[in-house]
């Protein structure tokens, strides 16, 4: 028996030494004193809890998938697969409509060639759909429907691969240590850690001091001190010593203010500081004045130089990169005009609409098409052609093969080199998609100099892309992104090989090189299969993470002083033993948490005191079983060992009950209520562990030795 129990008793002090190794690192990383622990422990324990967003600042982001829109992008795909089938191996033309989410209409001219829709050409289709409504083949219309069943695993398949995206979308960017997963068709993001506003503030803040500094020096300022502001970020407080500093203020910003706002392009691009009046609650210092950015400034700061700003744009970016040919020929109206001329003669243009309408030049190659009569409609902002186009009676609408895009141009207007936007025709279904990308990287343009994006197809999109060439020769391609016309080339000649290229253009408050490197890296991550909505947005500031860590640590000593106060008044010695094993068990969570790396969030903390209050009550439990028995006459020993064996299947039962509502949390929450759910759960196996085995262990060192007859309970 004494050698059972040393046995246990080592097993137990070598479960503790490990615990105690796992946790240090941990806590250490927190505390920011990693670096001062051994290289062997840091190595060999390099598994880490880690705090989450409420704890050390962050972002957290909920988007839903339009999975719809990855249904319809399915079937324009299977339908772009069929025409080229019956085109290559049947020398069949196909029209094919796609109506709705789920069906395709595949019309032949000819009803009699219906039987050539073979296993070999509609393999591609049905595998995903299958033929119904078979009394219209006759007419030469075959319906194709896909099933419920292969919606739904469509959808769930949309919203996998849109988190497996911005997982790698985030990873690319460089961010530490992301929580990122599905909740139904949404996705959800946590970034702890996350450089937050305050920061992005504090740098511009520091960068207009940089510039104000030698500013005021020069008018004559012999010293200028700069005392940053502890309560506002993007403020801080100017002193010149032996000069009035509001006055002063007033003789160099000559001319640069409006009432007490600043606005001189000497202190930085779209930065404003308000001269703040006096604090009446400070005393009256002439040679000292408040300053702080403005809101209009701190909003064109965040907007072009945060992390949060930047970071977002590249989660959100759905990189959908389609290829449709440009189709400035197709007859439109009575007159079979140009569409845009059609709309012009029809008197749908106005004065006042913010759209002008050129007469394009004439484009062509010696070896394939000529394209005369180009038209298009030119307007300051996208936004203004989409509402023009949307509002058009149904009798001036393109069909539904062709649709109106969208691209940026930039023309000279008074001189002056101006952004704006031009229509296009295009063909509505892409030849050719992002999915076919093998490869993209950033080099410079051989001609301008510019950073632009070459791409490299597979050998499906590099056959379709030489098809196309090979047809097109004459007419220009769209090359679109995300639903934006980038560049129109025209092809010359056939084009093998798969080699494309897109120009961009500058983004606000990032270089060409900047948009050409996040634009490779969303293409490198893949296209999203559809929008991302974005639900819901919240930052947490360091400065409350910090807070709520105290709080939730004042919470935790307290709740555990006042069980150990309790259980040691109570239960005397049996109470001592009844604390160690607490102790145990918050060390047990830790050591499990680093193990999983498992993120700590302040409901986590909440739900570490709860299990304290789970682990005493099982314990209570456990002595009051023992009480009972000793009162009814057993012997120390007996009531210790049958008081434990009564009172495991009440501690299990009870356990179990909150571990089932812990799994429902945990399966259906999010965010704060997963770091509950963990954290619960984990403390539920240790508190069993701890009030189960450990104590009894040394109950049962008691009543090993000789004499025992008496318990301390």
């Amino acid at each position: 028996m004494r050698k059972f129990l040393k046995t246990k008793a080592l097993l137990l002090l070598l479960l503790v030494t490990t615990a105690v190794m796992m946790v240090v690192p941990s806590i250490a990383q927190i505390l920011g004193t990693d670096k001062e622990l051994p290289g062997w422990l840091t190595s060999t324990f390099d598994n880490r809890f880690k705090l989450g967003l409420d704890l050390q600042g962050g972002l957290h982001l909920e988007y839903s998938v339009a999975v719809d829109e990855a249904l319809e992008n399915k079937l324009d795909q299977i339908a772009a697969e069929l025409e080229a089938g019956f085109k290559e191996k049947k020398s069949v033309l196909v029209d094919i409509e796609r109506i709705g989410i789920d069906r395709l209409d595949i019309k032949f001219s000819d009803p009699s060639q219906v039987v050539t829709a073979e296993d070999d050409v509609m393999g591609v289709a049905l595998t995903d759909m299958e033929r119904v409504e078979t009394q219209d083949e006759g007419a030469g219309i075959i319906h194709l429907k896909m099933s419920d069943a292969r919606i739904g695993e469509h959808r769930s398949h949309a919203v996998a691969q849109a988190l497996e995206t911005v997982r790698r979308r985030i990873d690319a960017m460089g961010i530490a240590e992301p929580n990122i997963y599905p909740k139904n068709r949404q996705i959800v993001i946590e970034l702890p850690g996350l450089s937050d506003t305050t920061t992005e503030i504090k740098a511009a803040r520091h960068d207009v001091q940089e510039q104000l500094r030698p500013l005021l020096q020069q008018a004559g300022a012999n010293q200028v001190i700069v005392a940053d502001s502890d309560e506002d970020p993007g403020a801080f407080r100017i002193t010149l010593t032996d000069q009035a500093a509001r006055g002063f203020l007033g003789q160099v910003f000559a001319g640069k203010m409006i009432e007490q706002t600043v606005i001189d392009p000497r202190l930085g691009a779209g930065v404003e500081l308000e001269i703040l009046p006096d604090d009446p609650g400070r005393p009256a210092a002439p040679d000292s004045v408040e300053v702080k950015l403005s809101e209009r400034s701190r909003d064109n700061i965040l907007e072009g130089s945060s992390d949060f700003r930047r970071l977002l744009k590249v989660v959100e970016r759905a990189a959908v990169l389609e290829m449709r040919m440009v189709d400035d020929e197709l007859p439109f109206g009575p007159g079979q005009r140009n569409y845009f001329q059609a709309l012009l003669e029809g008197g749908q243009v106005h004065a006042g609409m913010g759209i002008s309408v050129n007469k394009m030049g004439n484009y062509g190659s010696p070896k394939g098409h000529n394209v005369e009569n180009v038209w298009a409609f030119y307007a300051k902002d996208r936004k203004t052609l989409e509402d023009y186009f949307n509002q058009l009676p149904a009798e001036w609408r393109l069909p539904a093969s062709h649709l109106v895009a969208y691209g940026p141009d930039a023309v000279v207007i008074r001189g002056e080199p101006t952004r704006v936007w031009r229509t296009f025709v295009v063909k509505a279904r892409a030849e050719v998609t992002g999915e076919s990308i093998l490869a993209a990287n950033v080099s410079p343009d051989p001609q301008t100099g510019l950073p632009g994006v070459d791409l490299k197809l597979d050998r499906l999109g590099a056959d379709r892309f030489e098809q196309m060439s090979g047809d097109n020769i004459g007419r220009r391609m769209a090359i679109m992104l995300d639903d934006a016309v980038m560049s129109d080339p025209v092809f010359n000649d056939r084009i093998p090989g798969g080699n494309v290229r897109i120009s961009v253009g500058e983004t606000p408050g990032q270089s060409v090189r900047d948009t050409a490197n996040d634009l490779v890296k969303v293409l490198k991550s893949g296209s999203l299969p559809a929008r991302l909505v974005k639900e819901f947005e919240i930052r947490v500031g360091a400065d409350l993470g910090k807070e709520a860590v105290e709080s939730g640590f004042w919470a935790f000593v307290v709740g555990l002083g006042a069980v150990v106060a309790f259980m040691a008044i109570y239960y005397r010695l049996s109470g001592l033993i009844a604390v160690f094993a607490l102790v145990l068990n918050v060390l047990l969570i830790l050591a499990a948490m680093a193990f999983f790396q498992a993120t700590l969030t302040l409901p986590g903390i909440a739900g570490i005191v709860l299990t304290l209050g789970m682990a005493v009550d099982a314990n209570v439990i456990v002595y009051e079983r023992i009480r009972e028995l000793v009162r009814e006459g057993y012997t120390a020993r007996a009531a210790i060992e049958a008081g434990y064996d009564r009172a495991f299947t009440t501690i299990l039962d009870s356990q179990l009950t909150t571990a089932i509502a812990g799994v429902v949390l945990w399966q259906y929450g999010s965010g704060p209520i997963r770091g509950f759910a963990i954290t619960l759960l984990i403390g539920i196996a240790t508190s069993i562990f701890t009030a189960v085995f450990c104590t009894r262990l040394f109950f049962d060192f008691q009543a090993n030795r000789r004499g025992f007859d008496r318990v301390s309970i």
